[in-house]
């Protein structure tokens, strides 16, 4: 192999050799089939699919592709994630290469699925081929052993066992003995083929028997579409659409081993990658059987639980930047040390990124196109005990309109990720008298702002008559709102009209804009936002509302200076000005995030909707999932949704939590801090590992004897919040003992040493270095009282179909006698996620099967999404311990 080849920054090396490109097009083209096998194994494009249909689904799939490499390529090209591994690079590009090829046979030429399928498997059986020999021949340099190895041997003459009874099987009937020695010889041929040449035929020769037959197979139409084989000992039997993905799955794994070890250049080397091979194959074997009840769940109730979900492409796209934010963050981890397998995970961490990459690109191409994605499918509901099936689709429109929420949620989460990681530019540049007189000035402006809100929140818009609101408030939101816009412009126009020799030095000399840009601008035109509803006021200029056009304004302006920065630290070298040019980047990201996030909340204040190049940012969005975002509608074959179960689940977590994290806490604390060690804290420590052991339904009913006696002696939703906290305590108080315990002794005899009182101690070093044991305390025990049942069935009920969410917020009211704050809404029942599973399923109360399948599945996802914001706080709590 050409060292240039493994070394090279650059896509193709002029030195590189055609042995080691075909042999990525190949492990390239092994993963495409290895992926249209899966497709084709679920039916989401059967074997026999051709013409238009088998051309949609190949242009998709180009799409994905396409998307993946192009973002990855595109990170790579402007150093946000340096891919320095050829063989990521040599792969992407076979990707595409492959998913083109395929996708111009299948529309050039009458062929089905089946026959493409057929024709990979043929293809990579000549590309090891041609590897082997080409070894063997000594045209290329490579170390290959003496041979492939015994284990090697050995599964080759397990297939050709396998092989050989199916051969002889099918022509001489298994009653005979003839098939008993097909197999036999055909599995002592291939043992042989595997031990006895050099490896690099060893390793090439008996693959490419193995998928080439299974290619011709498929090809010649001896298992087709419409093949189906029916033992009589079995009382099922084999069809040719189950058949012939497996054939593919198993071959394209095969030459995808040959084709890596072909180009590790076999010995040593090519072993190690085998090794890395099967180690990860052993590790994802672990994971999916720790995945099969998730996956068996989703397939269970995805199909109900989605139907009817539509939603916009632009929509999608918004919804996705998070997503890229993410996945572009752990694709710049370091790939560890440059050893054998750093492609492989440099590899791994371009995944996500591909992934969400490839999606960007099909949500852009319903954009660009006008086509909506639709995938049709029927769902079954129950009505009158029977079983009907319901036509719906999942779809993806060319719908350009934005929800509010759907874009400020997404803005914010980008703001709030890039403000964490700005630094500071304190002391940068030159700060000009006006930049000063301007940064002494918007504080100024700000409050005023602010006193007009606090004027007409206590007297009105029209206080004694005077139109106050419609003047004064008006000339304060217009001027407000043009100082913003002005401020969020101010940085850029001061990079591009100040002199300097380089882009860099300009906008090192200008530092003191960007932030007087961004922070300025986003305080004066949030004080502008909150002015508009109390003064009754939206200014327009012609048919465009004033507020939310300057917004968007200066979100094209924080994100033009962004990429300003960016372009001056790719042709910057100073190590100083890079980091400089980078802080400035990330303000820049944070004003464009934070005046779009801006631009929602002033549609979801004002109610009306703004629209700008044919995109609509409105209250009403396109997104629509009527499983998750509608109540029971008990008209008709239509079931509605389940809303009402999904917020009653998150009140009973929350409210849990509430209860029990600070108690448990609290108590950790004193046992560990405080209390002496001795009898006590060991029966504390036993009690409380009894009280975790205690079964569930204990619990239910010290709810139903003791606490809803107390609580009006009907079931509802605090006796549910404190049952669940009560099942919390126990491990929240183990897990934050045994955290607070692992802090090291040094830590507090350092604080004592500095003077410092216990309880500060406690309160500022204790408690944050053993935060993040509390919180994984806290995960694990959410992820088992959210799918609890028993407990809240005795003091919840079981309530099934509401119609009405609980609405907790608004219940509170005072009262004139103790506890003097009431709320109605935690006294009553509420539904919840798990009860409404076992309603319809296990007790077969009425209602279709199939939503009590949707409806564990939505609990999944909520007990997911729990887990993902524990996991999120534990993941900052360690940064800013590591930090500090």
């Amino acid at each position: 192999m050409s060292d240039a080849y493994a070394t090279t920054d650059r896509l193709v090396s002029a030195d590189s050799n055609v042995y080691d490109r075909g042999l990525d097009a190949a492990i390239a083209l092994s993963v495409v089939g290895f992926t249209l096998g899966l497709v084709t194994l679920v039916n989401l494009v059967p074997p026999g699919a051709s013409g238009t249909p088998l051309t949609t689904a190949l242009g998709t799939l180009l799409a994905v592709v396409v998307g993946a490499v192009g973002i990855t390529g595109l990170a790579s090209y402007t150093n946000v994630v340096p891919v320095t591994s050829q063989r990521v690079r040599g792969i992407g590009l076979g990707l595409v290469v492959s998913t083109v090829g395929l996708t111009v046979l299948a529309a050039a030429l009458p062929v089905t699925m089946a026959t493409l399928l057929g024709t990979v498997l043929l293809v990579e059986a000549l590309a090891v081929t041609a590897a082997g020999v080409t070894s063997r021949l000594e045209l290329v340099d490579t170390e290959p052993n003496m041979s492939a190895g015994l284990l090697s041997g050995v599964a080759f003459g397990v297939l050709g066992l396998a092989m050989g009874a199916a051969v002889g099987g099918s022509l001489a009937g298994f009653g005979s003995l003839l098939w008993l020695a097909v197999a036999a010889v055909a599995g002592v041929s291939l043992f042989l083929l595997a031990i006895l040449p050099r490896e690099d035929l060893g390793s090439t020769l008996p693959t490419a028997v193995v998928v080439g037959a299974l290619g011709l197979t498929i090809v010649t139409g001896t298992i087709g579409v419409g093949w189906q084989w029916s033992p009589q000992a079995l009382s099922g039997g084999f069809t040719g659409g189950a058949v012939i993905p497996v054939f593919l799955l198993v071959g394209t794994l095969l030459s995808a081993w040959s084709a890596a070890k072909c180009r590790a250049g076999f010995g040593a080397r090519g072993r190690e990658y085998g090794a890395f091979l099967v180690i990860n194959l052993n590790a994802f074997l672990m994971v999916a059987v720790m995945a099969t009840i998730v996956v068996f769940v989703t397939l269970k109730g995805v199909s109900y639980a989605v139907h009817g979900l539509t939603v916009g492409a632009l929509t999608a796209l918004v919804l996705l930047t998070p997503a890229l934010l993410a996945a572009l963050q752990f694709a710049r981890t370091p790939a560890g040390t440059s050893d054998w397998n750093t492609g492989a995970r440099q590899l791994f961490r371009l995944l996500p990124l591909a992934a969400v990459g490839s999606l960007a690109a099909v949500f852009a191409g319903v954009l660009v196109t006008g086509t909506p994605l639709r995938y049709a499918y029927q769902y079954t509901v129950q009505v009158n005990r029977q079983g009907r099936p319901l036509d719906t689709a999942v779809a993806v429109t060319p719908d350009t309109t934005v929800g509010t929420l759907l874009l400020v949620a997404p803005a914010l989460v980008l703001a709030v990720t890039f403000f964490r990681s700005f630094g500071s530019l304190r002391q940068v540049g030159t700060q000009s008298e006006r930049t000063g007189a301007i940064r002494q000035a918007v504080p100024t402006a700000v409050l005023g702002l602010v006193v007009l809100i606090g004027l007409f929140l206590v007297l009105g818009p029209v206080p004694m008559g005077l139109p106050l609101g419609g003047t004064v408030g008006l000339a304060a939101v217009v001027l407000g709102a043009v100082a913003a816009g002005g401020l969020a412009v101010y940085p850029l126009v001061g990079v591009l009209a100040s002199d300097g020799p380089t882009l860099a030095d300009r906008a090192q000399r200008e530092a003191p804009r960007f932030t007087l840009g961004v922070f300025g601008g986003l305080g004066l035109l949030l004080a502008v936002l909150v002015l508009q509803p109390v003064a009754g006021v939206n200014p327009r200029v012609g048919p465009v509302n004033l507020v939310p056009a300057v917004a968007l304004g200066a979100a094209v302006a924080s994100l033009a200076l962004a990429a300003l920065t960016t372009a001056a630290k790719r042709a910057s070298e100073a190590t100083i000005t890079r980091r400089l040019l980078t802080e400035e980047t990330r303000l820049g990201l944070v004003g464009a995030a934070g005046f779009t996030a801006l631009v929602g909340l002033h549609v979801a204040v004002t109610g009306v909707s703004f629209t700008v190049l044919g995109a609509s940012i409105s209250n009403e969005g396109s997104l629509s999932w009527p499983m998750v975002m509608q109540a029971y509608i008990p008209l008709g074959a239509e079931p509605g949704g389940i809303m009402p179960a999904i917020v009653g689940t998150v009140w009973l977590v929350i409210g849990a939590t509430l209860f029990a994290v600070p108690l448990g806490v609290g108590a950790a604390v004193f046992l560990t801090e405080y209390a002496e060690q001795g009898r006590f804290t060991a029966l504390v420590e036993v009690a409380t590992n009894a009280l975790w052991s205690t079964p569930s339904i204990v619990f239910g009913l010290f709810g139903a004897a003791f606490l809803i006696p107390r609580l009006g002696g009907d079931e509802s939703l605090l006796a549910g919040m404190l049952v669940l906290g009560f099942m919390l305590l126990p491990l929240v108080l183990i897990t934050s003992r045994e955290s607070i315990k692992a802090v090291p002794d040094e830590y507090r005899d350092a604080s004592a040493a500095l003077g410092v009182t216990q309880w500060e101690t406690i309160r500022s070093v204790v408690l944050p270095a053993a935060m993040p044991g509390v919180i994984t305390g806290v995960i694990l025990g959410v992820g088992r009282i959210a799918g609890e049942t028993a407990p809240l069935i005795l003091v919840l009920g079981s309530t099934l179909n509401a119609t009405t969410a609980v609405d907790v917020l608004d219940g509170f009211r005072f009262v004139s006698g103790p506890p003097f704050v009431a709320n109605d809404a935690l006294l009553t029942a509420s539904a919840s996620l798990p009860t409404q599973v076992w309603a319809v399923i296990a007790a077969g109360v009425s209602g279709s099967p199939q939503m009590g399948w949707a409806t564990a599945f939505i609990l999944l996802m909520v007990v997911l999404t729990f887990y993902a914001v524990g996991i999120t706080a534990r993941t900052y709590f360690r940064r800013k311990l590591n930090y500090e």
